[in-house]
């Protein structure tokens, strides 16, 4: 059954939302998201293998990627034009040291390129002399075919380990950002691309244009600024909303700028759960997207909404592109494990 037009209607407030899954086991959760995820690009059995095969403990309650510590978030992203598409994040050993779930997260992601690899060494020495809180993760996206790999390793220490790394646009100016804060790093080996993930202080609406065209990227901050008042349905201040906020810089193997993504935490911006859900579905359909696997990823589950985890745009040489992240589980799962 397609599950498009029940999750328009649901939108638009004329159908109440689909029943609660009843299952109550984690790994069961998993298996429903997986089905939720599954499309033409990427099957639901695959999603299955490739998570459960990747991630240790999948029905772990403890993991500090999302927070309820569920170990496996999926992303759903959606291209100017509504196309969608689904990713996914895990973490490979919950509750193990940093120093364990870095080498897993390693030895899972083969294929990086020379530098790559060069900037890996130089994290991995960092973590090893400063400490690391979790190490890595492995990121999972639609390839061709099937699934490829990314991975993300923490940035331990001062700014000053982000400067000593062997890649030229950070040994250049970055772009001026208030408390620019770097926590990851992430590499994809069938991009090519490096990416820097930062918190920083709230940013300026009118310094999203002026970020674009320090890094050369192409001028979207008008059309990104629109999409989010759309998104929120209320205009925005001189700050963009929320006080946590994050930015995530990309440049290719050449150094040449690839994309900006500008990340804040679902619940401050667009409320709860439920609330995260209807406004998404409510604007995908004012925008014509298609969301059938958002919707049903972020179905009601025994206890509630799937936990919605980063809001992100992104403005880039492709284009732009909304984001949002949801755990398998929801939040009452947090109170359930220390009950």
């Amino acid at each position: 059954m397609d599950p498009v037009p029940a999750c328009a209607v649901a939108a638009g407030g004329a159908a109440p939302p689909p029943a609660p899954d009843p299952a109550a086991d984690p790994s069961d959760a998993l298996s429903r998201a997986c089905r939720a995820a599954g499309g033409a690009d990427v099957p639901a059995a695959q999603w299955d293998r490739a998570l459960r095969g990747l991630c240790a403990e999948p029905g772990a309650q403890d993991s500090n990627l999302s927070a309820i510590g569920d170990p496996v978030e999926f992303q759903a992203l959606w291209t100017a034009a509504g196309a969608e598409q689904i990713r996914a994040t895990l973490d490979p050993v919950p509750g193990a040291s940093g120093a364990e779930r870095r080498a897993r997260a390693v030895a899972a992601v083969p294929g990086l390129s020379p530098g790559q690899r060069a900037l890996r060494a130089a994290v991995t020495a960092a973590q090893q002399a400063q400490g690391a809180r979790f190490g890595g993760w492995i990121g999972l996206r639609p390839g061709n075919p099937g699934l490829r790999r990314k991975l993300y390793l923490e940035l331990p220490g001062a700014p000053e380990t982000l400067a000593a790394l062997p890649f030229a646009p950070l040994t250049r100016r970055l772009p001026a950002v208030r408390a620019f804060a770097p926590v990851l790093l992430g590499l994809d080996p069938g991009r090519g691309t490096v990416e820097i993930y930062a918190a920083i202080a709230p940013l300026a609406r009118d310094g999203l244009g002026l970020l674009l065209a320090d890094l050369g990227l192409p001028p979207r901050a008008r059309e990104a600024l629109q999409l989010l008042t759309d998104l929120r349905d209320q205009s925005l201040r001189p700050l963009l909303p929320t006080q946590d906020q994050g930015l995530s810089l990309s440049w290719g193997e050449d150094g040449t700028a690839e994309a900006l993504t500008w990340y804040v935490h679902c619940d401050a911006l667009l409320g709860p759960a439920a609330r995260a859900r209807e406004s998404l579905l409510a604007f995908g359909q004012r925008r014509g997207w298609a969301m059938p696997r958002y919707c049903a990823l972020s179905a009601p589950v025994a206890g509630g909404i799937p936990w919605h985890g980063l809001v992100g745009l992104t403005l880039g040489r492709s284009g732009l592109a909304l984001s949002v992240t949801c755990a398998t589980r929801c939040e009452a799962w947090r109170s359930c494990a220390r009950s």
